[in-house]
């Protein structure tokens, strides 16, 4: 949520007409002063991706104030304010769905069926207009997506499709269709509303429905009636895609791209058993190492998969045998190639 500022500086005095210093002293000032100023500067760093000054800026900050200043920058850097070609004020923003499939991606998602079903459902009724990107994205990939490379994803999707496409491949953010079995991707859409309608909603405290899938939003609940309808309109809208698009065993969408993120690593997009403790396994060695980085090397058994899990300087943290029937291989593969730097059968 953008911070509203008061132009004070937390002494009851005008803020300055003006800051001294680097961009990023600018920033941290700025936003430890609640100054309105924070959300135009910011603006001008994203657009220019000087992805270089916000690390600037997160360093200068007190350790825990870093995690409240990153959350923010992320937030808005994957939504914009502008005038649309009728003059009316819109505010444009990034949107997420994770989504399980099985089998080949050599075609791109079915976004018309995807959009057909999102208008139907009722999730985006405020929705101006929307628009999905074409393509399977690889969700290890947009784990490096900084806030400036989102602010340029969102800028590049309102130009064009075509141009939001070139800025996939450069980055490399579109999945391997020539990868096999189970596994989660991911698409993008853009979805433009009036500011005025968001505007209002803000104001009232009203969680985003397509937020509430991952079970743990920490705004005001909802009205009991309305909350079942959202979670009906997401039925409705799951039910679509996977029938329209038999690739799909389960889409569901997931706000912003640290929600998508988020939900992508619960435990519940994979089958009871042994699914959910090689993904405990996983995040277990992650924690052993400084950089979060895990490399594994898997061996097929008659029983189901053995795994040793290395760091990045080849050092073993662990290794451990899963009980696995033939489904659940595949889905365990898909989730170490979702976890893991780098997945070897030997």
């Amino acid at each position: 949520m953008t911070k509203s500022g008061n132009g004070r500086d937390g002494t009851g005095k005008p803020a300055p007409s003006r800051f001294t210093g680097t961009p990023a002293d600018r920033l941290v000032r700025l936003w430890r002063s609640n100054d309105e100023r924070f959300d135009e500067l910011l603006d001008e760093t994203l657009d220019s991706r000087r992805q270089a000054v916000l690390e600037a800026a997160l360093g200068k900050l007190h350790e825990e104030e870093r995690p409240e200043f990153l959350d923010e920058v992320e937030t808005i850097a994957e939504s914009v304010r502008r005038t649309d070609a009728q003059g009316d004020d819109i505010i444009a923003t990034l949107f997420w769905l994770a989504v399980e499939v099985s089998g080949e991606l050599t075609q791109p998602p079915s976004v018309d069926v995807i959009e057909r079903a999102l208008d139907s459902s009722g999730l985006l009724e405020n929705a101006s207009d929307t628009r999905l990107l074409p393509a399977w994205l690889d969700p290890e990939a947009l784990v490096y997506l900084e806030a400036a490379d989102r602010r340029a994803l969102l800028q590049r999707m309102l130009t064009s499709n075509d141009e939001a496409l070139r800025f996939a491949k450069d980055e490399e953010l579109l999945a391997d269709p020539a990868d096999a079995g189970i596994r989660l991707v991911s698409v993008v859409g853009l979805v433009e509303e009036e500011a005025s309608l968001i505007d209002d909603l803000d104001q009232e405290a009203l969680p985003d429905p397509l937020q509430l899938v991952g079970g743990d939003y920490d705004e005001p609940e909802l009205d009991p009636v309305e909350e079942e309808r959202i979670r009906q309109a997401l039925a409705s809208f799951t039910d679509a895609v996977r029938t329209a698009d038999p690739r799909v065993r389960r889409c569901e969408p997931a706000g912003g791209l640290n929600d998508l993120l988020d939900l992508l690593a619960e435990a519940d997009w994979a089958d009871e058993g042994d699914l959910g403790e090689l993904a405990s396994f996983i995040d277990v060695a992650s924690d052993e190492t400084s950089d979060a980085v895990v490399d594994t090397v898997v061996t097929r058994t008659p029983q189901g998969l053995f795994v040793r899990a290395y760091g990045a300087d080849g050092h073993l943290l662990d290794e451990r045998a899963f009980a696995l029937d033939g489904n659940q291989m595949d889905q365990a593969m898909a989730l170490l190639n979702q976890r893991c730097r780098s997945v070897a059968e030997g």
